[in-house]
């Protein structure tokens, strides 16, 4: 299946979720030109393609990086105003006024329904030039207003711009050649419990889930004959076990992870302490080998 023009990555916080956005976008770039958009204002993901501290650049290591796109709310918002609204003094103005505040109050998730139509002359410029989008969207909950909004704000605009805005961002979410969900978890059990949900409130919402995304994972490396063995050796005895602990949540977490009925992709767990341009070139070509071939193939 040929993946869509953009990819909103986003799960729970703390499963990696900004880490496998730059991990995905630098695949991307290996392969042609890919735009990596942060939805938070802050470029988190960006930020990962050029470590400091010491740390090896990404940049360094390859000319082929993404383009990096950073976005917020307000920013929206106030393009729009200064869209409808051709004075700008006015426009400066009424953004700044209380009654415009009780206004955009009034309209629930405006300026995330305004990013979204953002996301989607993105996504069409996308389409027409040839190339991809990965979004570093929110965690979960703040992805999920951002995915909804557009339906409660064509209930609130029955006609006008707003819902013809609404019209074109539900048209793009609803069309997986343009627009699809990756969702990121790590074994933990909160983690797949939220992912789960994640899918569960995309099929209500009729967007595709592109894959289910399972960091950390982490495989077996002792039988309990082997774990015995090692009891002699007390600190080596307590680091087998816990191997053989987090072996066992990944392998739950997988079968739980399968059950919603969605591909399910294994990012291993790297054991690092920290993360730099290396161990995410490696996940780069990881996410390449899996999800980009199967576009390739198909």
């Amino acid at each position: 299946m040929a993946l869509p023009r953009l990819i909103f990555v986003t799960g729970k916080g703390g499963t990696g979720k900004s880490t496998i956005a730059a991990a995905l976008a630098l695949a991307f770039a290996q392969r042609g030109r890919c735009l990596l958009a942060s939805l938070d204002g802050r470029a988190s993901a960006a930020q990962m393609l050029d470590f400091g501290q010491g740390g090896e650049s990404v940049a360094r290591r390859t000319s082929k990086v993404p383009e990096p796109l950073t976005l917020d709310r307000r920013t929206e918002l106030e393009a729009f105003i200064g869209r409808i609204v051709p004075m700008r003094a006015i426009a400066n103005r009424m953004l700044r006024s209380r009654t415009f505040g009780y206004v955009t109050a009034a309209v629930p998730g405006l300026e995330a329904f305004l990013l979204m139509e953002r996301m989607r002359t993105i996504a069409g410029d996308a389409a027409l030039n040839n190339y991809h989008v990965v979004a570093d969207a929110p965690a979960s909950g703040n992805a999920l207003e951002m995915l909804s909004v557009a339906g409660g704000v064509r209930g609130l605009a029955p006609l006008g711009v707003l819902n013809r805005i609404a019209n074109g961002v539900e048209a793009l979410l609803t069309d997986s050649r343009r627009f699809g969900v990756l969702v990121t978890a790590t074994p933990d059990e909160l983690s797949v419990l939220e992912a789960l949900d994640i899918a569960r409130r995309l099929d209500e919402l009729h967007i595709a889930p592109i894959a289910m995304l399972l960091n950390c994972a982490v495989d077996s490396m002792f039988e309990a004959s082997e774990l015995e063995a090692l009891r002699k050796l007390d600190g080596h005895h307590q680091l087998a076990v816990r191997r053989r602990e987090l072996a066992r949540r990944t392998d739950t977490a997988r079968r739980r992870l399968k059950s919603a009925g969605v591909d399910l992709i294994e990012l291993p767990m790297l054991f690092c302490a920290e993360l730099h341009g290396r161990e995410l070139s490696s996940l780069a070509r990881r996410l390449g080998d899996t999800l980009l071939a199967n576009e390739a193939a198909a």
